[in-house]
């Protein structure tokens, strides 16, 4: 949000933000729990001594510590993905903006949209996700990572395009 802010022009207004589908943590979570289930598994079997005597027992603590980090490690990866991630609309532009330490932005005027994308499959519609892809003048194309609501975002950005080019819904 911040690099929104300190991008913005003279006159240019933040109109809209996206946000990832209530899915995206859901998923995480998900990643994260089922990582546990072996940890889970071999604390119970320790805590029985099963494995006071057996080469088994080490091995598998190994395999359930790599299953945690392995987990841990996709959970945070998807979070500090969907945190940094901003994609808003401005009164002139349409920017996605990804990566904490090394920085990725793609901004394409309003004017310069031709067409604005939105693919949903039978689950997304149920659940309300989708993927947008907006193609620009000279083959510029910027594609969205899953987003909850795709229709109000590629509205939105329909809407800011037709007060950037000076149209109302009236005249259209």
């Amino acid at each position: 949000m911040a690099y929104v802010k300190n991008t913005l022009a003279p006159g240019e207004a933040y109109l809209y933000r996206a946000h990832f589908n209530w899915t995206y943590d859901v998923q995480s979570w998900f990643w994260l729990a089922f990582s546990a289930v072996p940890a889970g598994m071999w604390i119970e079997a320790a805590a029985r001594h099963y494995f006071a005597h057996e080469p088994f027992g080490h091995a598998y603590l190994f395999f359930a510590g790599a299953a945690m980090m392995l987990g841990a490690v996709i959970f945070f990866s998807r979070y500090i993905h969907k945190w940094t991630t901003v994609i808003a609309v401005t009164s002139l532009r349409l920017i996605l903006k990804t990566g904490l330490v090394a920085r990725s932005a793609h901004e394409v005027t309003l004017t310069e949209i031709e067409e604005v994308l939105v693919r949903q499959t039978f689950l997304g519609r149920l659940l309300g996700y989708g993927v947008l892809s907006v193609h620009g003048t000279g083959g510029a194309r910027i594609d969205f990572p899953v987003l909850g609501n795709p229709t109000r975002v590629r509205r939105e950005i329909e809407t800011a395009m037709m007060r950037a080019r000076g149209l109302s819904k009236q005249n259209a």
